[in-house]
């Protein structure tokens, strides 16, 4: 015996707490009743939600019924004990009592813990209480658990931790399982409509030679067989199009997608789409399908298309409103950009707004950027904004009453982009001249401009019917249909650094910090500063700014901006503040999280990509060989938020 002990509690990995230690003890305890711990297959035929739906007349026939699952309350001792177990539809209560058990399955009762899965066989009966119990006439250990569960889990505030063990919070809380199964429903409502509607589902491939599709920068890997570079598609669009050459009609694939950009509340690098292509039709064939599949999601885990997404009542009811781009930026700025004539009229219009563009951004880079910045977050009931501008818009054809847009559409639901579909660009000679012009933005600094995709071109000379096409990102449908603030709520296993790595990033910021203590010596000799300012500003005026130390809560790159990095701070009040920084190039988002900073914080709201930055953080700029450098002000983290400087 305490050779099989010294076996079981001999563990090479992390050390073994003091619970730990006592149920690998009882592994030994369990065989030597001649029961194998981790059992066999088990043949149930009741789930809890059966036991329930069918309790009168299971009670009634005195039924013998066998369920398996989870053990996840244990109460009681002496001669009897009740318990609760957890399947996939639910919760069960278990009575356990000596004299209705074979001996030695008492004696394994005995040894059984919270988390334990066991095999039962059983009748059912009401306790006086009211309480649906299953009585226990015999069971088997089938799978031994050797960690204890978590007591709180569902209060615990570390969502991190819930994504990264994923098997706990599965277990822990069924409102998160349910989650699932509803995405499930509506994977299935989705795949029903297509094949009612005459589509044919296709698989085309992940790895490929050349991607495109989307404008997005791609994971790279390489093909050791035939020693070249491969990437992860970004979007299947050109395969599908390339079936349409073919002679297929009607297409869709539902497809896993990777783009090798930033992670926050609606991004993950892999993620599921939906893309259906409809030869002979046009964008008002897409648009009729967006809105009927957000409809069948909505029946599918709702029965109704009214539901609440974070307080705000939602009606999907076909058909939805629109707008073209342009007449969506007006109606909320007041700026007409179809009365532009030239590059300058646009630029001053984002130079109004104060929204970021480039040196070789053309007109419709600059709409676009004023719509997502002014536009999106009021977008909140269903609605389709039309006519996108050609710079960011490849693959679409161009609308015959002003060459400057498209026939395109997006669908946006609570300010986010659900759906894009357009009529497809099938005029090979034309796509070539889109290519090339994403080439040249490329050469601009665009890197996820759209490389030339020769293979395509040459499949659009042999003839594509014209086509209406669309793309749904599904999972942030499955977030509005599941009332889900975040990506990572609806997807069972998103990307997450590894807790090795965070580890080892912590020891590099201690052994930081410990060198800064060391006082070591730093060569300031090549480092230019800004000259000091000789205007002074009256004390009453410096006096009013109200600089206080906040606490980074969370940091995410805004979307579509490469300099600005969103904050939300702990400033002391009890409420998040949120302050917008460009500073993206000098630091990465999760590098911040839970550093100490110094903020001003009674600055009038500016709004910043459609998003009110409340403050301005300090950083401390200078010159060193001709490169700018900045440094964020971070200071000891025993600083309380809110603490107000002097």
């Amino acid at each position: 015996m305490s050779e099989n002990k010294n076996q079981n509690t001999q563990h090479s990995g992390p050390k073994l707490n003091d619970q730990m230690i006592i149920r690998r003890e009882k592994l030994d305890k369990i065989r030597a009743l001649g029961v194998e711990p981790y059992g066999q297959k088990f043949e149930w035929d009741h789930h809890a939600a059966d036991i329930r739906k069918e309790s009168e007349q299971l009670e009634k026939d005195e039924t013998h019924v066998r369920i398996a699952g989870r053990i996840m309350i244990r109460r009681g001792q002496g001669k009897t004990a009740f318990c609760v177990l957890r399947d996939q539809t639910g919760d069960i209560q278990v009575y356990f009592k000596r004299d209705e058990l074979p001996e030695n399955e008492w004696a394994l009762f005995k040894l059984v813990d919270i988390g334990d899965i066991l095999g039962i066989e059983g009748t059912v009966f009401t306790t006086h209480t009211g309480e649906l119990t299953v009585r226990v006439l015999h069971f088997t250990m089938l799978s031994k658990s050797l960690r204890p569960l978590p007591e709180k889990w569902h209060g615990l505030t570390d969502k991190e931790q819930r994504y990264r063990q994923r098997y706990l919070d599965l277990i822990m809380n069924p409102e998160v399982r349910e989650t699932f199964v509803k995405r499930a429903a509506m994977m299935s409502a989705i795949r029903k409509w297509y094949t009612d509607h005459g589509f044919l589902e296709v698989e085309t491939p992940v790895l490929q030679p050349l991607y495109g599709g989307a404008n997005a920068k791609p994971f790279t890997t390489h093909f050791n067989a035939l020693d070249m570079t491969m990437y992860l598609r970004i979007a299947p669009e050109l395969y599908l199009k390339r079936l349409l050459v073919g002679g297929y009609e009607r297409i869709f694939e539902i497809t896993r997608n990777f783009r090798n950009e930033g992670m926050d509340t609606r991004h993950n690098p892999e993620f599921t789409a939906i893309e259906t292509y409809q030869a002979y039709g046009d964008i008002e064939d897409v648009i009729n399908q967006t809105e009927q599949i957000v409809a069948a999601c909505a029946m599918a885990s709702y029965g109704s298309m009214k539901f609440t997404y974070e307080d705000t009542e939602i009606d999907v009811t076909p058909p939805w409103p629109r707008l073209t781009m342009a007449e969506a930026v007006k109606k909320y700025t007041g700026e007409d950009f179809d009365a532009c004539q030239t590059i300058e009229d646009a630029r001053a219009i984002a130079d109004k707004l104060h929204v970021e563009y480039g040196e070789y951004d053309g007109f419709g880079k600059i709409l676009s950027e004023c719509f997502d910045a002014y536009v999106e977050e009021h977008l909140i009931q269903p609605v389709h904004i039309t006519k996108h501008p050609i710079e960011v818009s490849p693959l679409s054809k161009l609308d015959p009453k002003d060459p400057r847009y498209t026939i395109r559409f997006e669908s946006y639901i609570y300010g986010r982009e659900l759906a894009n579909g357009f009529s497809e660009l099938n005029d090979p000679i034309d796509q070539r001249k889109r290519f090339e012009l994403q080439v040249e933005e490329r050469k601009h600094g665009d890197d996820e401009a759209h490389p030339i995709d020769e293979d395509f071109l040459t499949a659009l000379e042999y003839g594509m019917p014209p086509t209406g096409g669309l793309g749904i990102g599904l999972d942030r449908l499955f977030m509005l249909m599941t009332n889900s603030a975040s990506i990572r709520d609806v997807l069972l296993f998103p990307a997450m650094k590894p807790e090795t790595a965070l580890e080892k990033k912590t020891a590099q910021e201690a052994e930081r910090l410990a060198k800064e203590a060391d006082d070591e010596p730093i060569d300031f000799s090549k480092v230019e500063i800004e000259p000091l300012f000789k205007d002074y500003v009256d004390f009453d005026t410096f006096s009013k700014s109200d600089f206080r130390a906040v606490k980074v809560k969370a940091c995410e790159a805004v979307p579509k901006s490469k300099k600005l990095l969103k904050f939300t701070l702990d400033d002391g009040t009890g409420e998040d503040r949120i302050i917008l920084s460009g500073i993206h190039a000098y630091y990465e988002p999760e590098e911040l999280v839970g550093k100490t900073l110094i903020a001003i914080v009674n600055l009038p709201p500016r709004k910043m990509m459609g998003i009110n930055s409340c403050g301005m953080l300090l950083s401390a700029i200078h010159k060193e060989e001709g490169e700018e450098k900045l440094h964020l002000l971070m200071v000891d983290r025993h600083i309380p938020a809110g603490a107000k400087l002097y």
